[in-house]
């Protein structure tokens, strides 16, 4: 029984609190030269992780064992990696100083994402069916597109490709609204699809496709903006190192639970609570490291984009001829060895590539990142 008056409600008092410590106006700008070379950074995990992914999921391996432990703690170390780089792409297109009309923005994002995502889509359907030996009729085709997931990596491109969309509409906030509303935004986005995650592993509903997979990383891309010109003071490198390295361990301990199973997968989730964690954290962590001490990662910049639409071709074209690792010392060569070796064969492609004319248009720049300042 109540009095009839209106409770209070504590979370949103403890959410409120802590946004009344915002201030209200964004801090001073920061140099963004420091994301080209995260980009190289991320990238290289992304490639790391598709040459591990086999030996989490168990494949010549026993799941427990030295070996893949190793394999998925460098897998749960790296989970951080597209959410940052979609942090990093709303950092930088969603800056209310870049004005352009809404004609003029999609026409450009049409020649950065939507020639690479209707390029690379045909050409790795064409993969899957004549160099990897799959049964991808029209049919499957069609799923594949309508789901938004044609192959490993291209998801990625349907993101940016939506996010795209919504972005001078997300221009207005940011350039009208405080900077602690915004941050409640990103915040409320973000609460909004680590929901979306939860609902969908434990439910089983809730599956993306082509026109939705994008709206749980919303968030995300929000926060690249709002946290783009924040530099860690000293004093607090420390404490932030620390919640990045724990949601890494936890990430690797519930990885193992139930051999891999469900939880295991849902605590890989870009979305997870640990991940979550894990990005926002290095997100900050790689402003203050690499701010000054990125120069030589900054060379490579301009390659990372092909690197990534790339080396899915390698990966899974060369498997078959590699194989896969079976114990701790192959799992470090295949982490170390065939990593770099698959992300300077892409690099090497890549760079042929962006000399030839026509090939220079399906390996555009991504949504929103252009080289820093």
């Amino acid at each position: 029984m109540t009095d009839g008056r209106q409770q209070p409600d504590e979370s949103a008092g403890v959410v409120s609190s802590a946004l009344d410590a915002v201030p209200e106006e964004a801090p001073p700008p920061t140099r963004t030269a420091w994301m080209d070379s995260a980009r190289v950074l991320t990238i290289g995990t992304v490639v790391l992780i598709h040459v591990l992914a086999p030996t989490v999921e168990g494949r010549q391996i026993e799941i427990g064992s030295a070996g893949w432990w190793v394999a998925n703690s460098f897998n749960s170390a790296c989970r951080w990696c597209v959410p940052v780089f979609l942090m990093i792409a709303g950092a930088l297109a969603l800056d209310p100083a870049r004005v352009s009309r809404p004609r003029d923005f999609y026409r450009k994002r049409w020649q950065r994402i939507g020639v690479p995502l209707v390029f690379w889509t045909v050409f790795y359907l064409a993969f899957r069916a004549y160099v990897l030996g799959q049964d991808v009729g029209p049919g499957e085709a069609a799923e594949d597109v309508a789901a938004g997931a044609p192959f490993l990596q291209l998801y990625f491109l349907y993101i940016l490709a939506g996010l795209a969309l919504i972005t001078p509409f997300l221009k207005v906030i940011t350039r009208h609204a405080t900077c602690r509303m915004t941050l409640g935004f990103g915040v409320v986005l973000t609460g909004l699809g680590v929901v979306d995650q939860v609902v969908s592993y434990s439910g089983g509903v809730g599956e993306p496709n082509a026109a939705t997979r994008f709206l749980p990383f919303a968030g995300y891309y929000v926060l690249g903006w709002c946290l783009r010109d924040v530099l860690l003071p000293r004093r607090w490198v420390l404490p932030v190192w620390l919640a990045f390295v724990v949601s890494v361990v936890v990430t690797a301990v519930l990885a193992a639970v139930n051999d891999f199973g469900n939880l295991g997968r849902y605590a890989y989730d870009f979305l997870s609570p640990t991940v979550t964690v894990m990005s926002l954290t290095a997100f900050l962590l790689l402003h203050r490291l690499l701010r000054v001490r990125g120069v030589v990662l900054r060379r490579w910049a301009h390659l990372a984009f092909g690197v990534f639409l790339v080396h899915g071709a390698l990966v899974y074209g060369f498997r078959s001829t590699v194989g896969l690792p079976t114990d701790v010392f192959t799992v470090l060569v295949w982490a170390f060895g065939l990593t770099t070796l698959y992300g300077l064969a892409s690099a090497a492609i890549t760079w042929v590539a962006l000399k030839v004319p026509y090939l220079r248009m399906v390996l555009g720049e991504p949504a929103g990142i252009t080289p820093g300042r």
